[in-house]
């Protein structure tokens, strides 16, 4: 392999790995502030992830709508 191109290689790689260590440390952040949150006011992690999640993709009708089906399942098996 020529050298220009291990060079270049390398630069993209690094880009790749500082791009991941960036990806990790944001997951770490997220966690801390879920566990703050939960913490502070007493929430389950699990539904910090949800709405936060739901805030992110703008889509709450479309989570009440899948609410609604399985809520109608289970009424139909008690």
């Amino acid at each position: 392999m020529e050298v220009a191109l291990k060079n270049e290689l390398r630069k993209e790689i690094s880009r790749i790995v500082d791009l991941m260590i960036q990806g990790e440390a944001i997951r770490e952040s997220i966690a801390e502030l879920k566990k703050d949150i939960k913490q502070e006011y007493d929430i389950p992690v699990a539904t910090i992830t949800k709405v936060a999640t739901i805030v992110r993709k703008e889509n709450m009708q479309e989570e009440q709508e899948k609410w609604d089906e399985i809520k109608d399942f289970v009424e139909a098996c008690l």
